[in-house]
C-alpha cells in the first residue's frame, strides 16, 4: 500500500479534508468510498481505509463533516452527526461531492466504484446509492436503514449489502422493516444479513460493543462481496 494523501475539497462552502489510500501496483484501480460513524474521519476511519487498500483497492476516506466540524467529543459528534442524519437530502449532497472527487482521481477506474460505510456512514452510503449514482455496489454495516425519501423502481442501480444487528437500539426494528419493504417494492437486488449476539459498532475497536471475532467475520463477508461485484 502507498502512503496516504490528503485531499482538500469544498462543498457548500464547507472545507473537507478526505484521506486517499492507494494499493501497490499500477492503476486504474477499482475504488471504495468510504463514510465514517459519527464521531467523525478518525484513526479508526483510516485504519478500516488501510485494510481496503491492501485488499487492492483505491479508497477515499471521506471527511463528510469539513476541518472545522471535527467532532472533539461524544456531544459535539452527536450534535454534527445530526444536521446530516436530519436532512437526508443534505447528506446525499455531501456524500454526492465526495464520490465526484474520487471519480476525479486518475488513480481510480471511475466504472468500479463502491460506497461502504458504517453507522451514520452506512446511512450516508445507502442514501448515496438512493440518488441512482452509477456505483458498482453499496454497503452499510450497522448503518441507518430509515429515509426521508424512498426509492421508486429503477432509481437505485447497484446491488447493496446491509450488515444489521438485531435489537440495534439505533436502527430499530420498525426502520429494517422500512428498509425491507421499500426495497422489495422497489425491486432492489440486495443482500441482508442479521446478526443475533452483536452490538452496534462491533466492527470498531474503540466502541464497547467491539467483537474481534465478528468484526473479521465482516471483513472477510464484504472482501468476498466486493469481490463477486466487480
Amino acid at each position: 500500500m502507498q502512503q496516504p494523501c490528503k485531499i482538500n475539497h469544498v462543498h457548500r462552502d464547507t472545507e473537507l479534508e478526505s484521506i486517499m489510500l492507494l494499493p501497490e501496483g499500477e492503476g486504474p484501480f477499482p475504488a471504495v468510498l468510504l463514510f465514517h460513524e459519527y464521531t467523525g474521519l478518525n484513526e479508526v476511519t483510516v485504519n478500516h481505509a488501510k485494510r481496503i487498500a491492501a485488499d487492492g483497492y483505491a479508497v477515499l476516506a471521506a471527511d463528510f463533516y469539513g476541518i472545522s466540524n471535527r467532532p472533539a467529543n461524544i456531544d459535539e459528534a452527536r450534535s454534527t452527526h445530526r444536521i446530516y442524519r436530519n436532512d437526508r437530502q443534505l447528506m446525499r449532497e455531501r456524500a454526492k461531492a465526495c464520490l465526484a472527487v474520487l471519480q476525479d482521481q486518475a488513480e481510480v477506474d471511475p466504472e468500479r466504484i463502491f460506497v461502504l460505510g458504517f453507522s451514520f456512514g452506512g446511512g450516508a452510503a445507502l442514501e448515496l446509492a438512493r440518488t441512482g449514482e452509477k456505483l458498482k455496489g453499496a454497503v452499510s454495516v450497522y448503518g441507518y436503514l430509515d429515509t426521508s425519501h424512498p426509492v421508486a423502481a429503477g432509481d437505485i442501480e447497484c446491488p447493496l449489502l446491509a450488515v444489521h444487528v438485531n435489537n440495534d437500539p439505533v436502527v430499530p426494528e420498525e426502520h429494517l422493516l422500512m428498509f425491507k419493504q421499500e426495497m422489495n417494492a422497489a425491486e432492489v437486488i440486495y443482500d441482508l444479513i442479521q446478526l443475533d449476539n452483536a452490538h452496534h459498532g462491533f466492527a470498531n475497536p474503540k466502541d464497547a460493543g467491539f467483537d474481534a471475532v465478528l468484526a473479521e467475520e465482516m471483513w472477510n463477508t464484504l472482501s468476498s462481496w466486493l469481490k463477486d461485484n466487480k
